[in-house]
């Protein structure tokens, strides 16, 4: 088998081979709003969950963006508020996915240029998108700091979050506490520029027996 070497090779080039083997990767549509009220919407596939106590999430977030020194503006948004909403990427909003990473100006509404509503939160301020089957409600506990901040492929915040409060459709529900993954039909992100749908016959089981078994 060939052998990558990454000695020499540009940050872009090594977060493009991560990129394109950790996959696929679940998309976080992440709705903040700025000191103005202003909303904004940005996808994140750099996002897992951590633990169950306290239900804790991480997002990673790029210091700078790709085209300009500034920081993205769900970062800044952060600082402000430590609030956000991870609205579950579905196929409803796969269309429009790289519409809503475009690096608009600071302020800019991408939910108004693509049409998506939004219906107001629970617990947090940010307003969640009703086109998302699943809305994780979040307030920021920790973040790590990572490589060099000047690097748009190297600088990076880790955001580590609490969910706060879960909404979802009734439509993916299995039962009271409990989602059927068969109807979540989820995006996941692969190596550029592709995605993935999890849902038909893409989708299949394993039982899980216990070793003590």
């Amino acid at each position: 088998m060939p052998v990558i070497d990454l000695a020499g090779r540009t940050p872009a080039q090594k977060q493009g081979l991560l990129s394109q083997l950790v996959v696929p990767r679940p998309i976080a549509m992440i709705t903040t709003t700025d000191v103005d009220g202003n909303l904004n919407v940005a996808p994140f596939s750099y996002f897992m969950p951590v633990c169950g106590e306290p239900p804790t999430v991480a997002v990673t977030i790029g210091t700078v963006r790709e085209a300009t020194p500034e920081p993205k503006d769900t970062w800044v948004n952060l600082q402000h508020s430590g609030e956000f909403v991870i609205n579950l990427t579905s196929t409803a909003l796969a269309d429009h996915i790289e519409t809503a990473a475009k690096e608009f100006p600071a302020g800019f509404n991408e939910a108004d240029l693509i049409g998506w509503e939004t219906v107001p939160s629970q617990v947090v301020a940010p307003p969640s998108l009703a086109v998302s089957p699943a809305h994780m409600e979040c307030r920021v506990v920790d973040v790590i700091d990572r490589g060099d901040p000047t690097s748009c492929f190297s600088g990076v915040h880790i955001v580590l979050a609490e969910v706060v409060c879960i909404v979802v459709d009734e439509a993916i529900l299995a039962g009271p506490d409990r989602i059927d993954p068969t109807k979540v039909a989820p995006v996941g992100r692969m190596g550029f520029p592709w995605f993935v749908a999890a849902a038909g016959e893409a989708l299949f089981e394993q039982e899980r027996i216990a070793y003590s078994a």
